[in-house]
């Protein structure tokens, strides 16, 4: 069965430089792909892009710490905000979580 974890970038990035950003930035042991979903017309607190990972690993165990990793290696690289999807909506002030 494949795992599944998202981050959702902020919308200050555009599409071609989070794709450029993703082939940049090494994807989590047990991670086979990054896709990138830009196709969402509304946003979720200020994040329209997600990065979809999937692959191999434990997603119950694994999935929100892979995702969090993931989150700040491409925040690193894109100089935006980048959330683990259950982060995001568990924030009332994702700036908080930069910290």
């Amino acid at each position: 069965m494949e795992a599944f974890a998202s981050v959702y970038v902020d919308m200050a990035a555009t599409s071609p430089a989070i794709r450029s950003a993703v082939a940049a930035v090494p994807l989590p042991e047990g991670v086979l792909r990054a896709d990138v979903d830009d196709r969402s017309v509304s946003d979720t607190f200020g994040c329209r892009v997600a990065v979809d990972l999937s692959g191999d690993f434990d997603e119950a165990r694994d999935g929100l710490t892979i995702a969090r990793q993931y989150a700040r290696a491409l925040s690193a690289e894109l100089n935006v905000p980048v959330f683990a999807l259950p982060d995001l909506l568990c924030l009332d002030a994702p700036e908080r979580f930069l910290q």
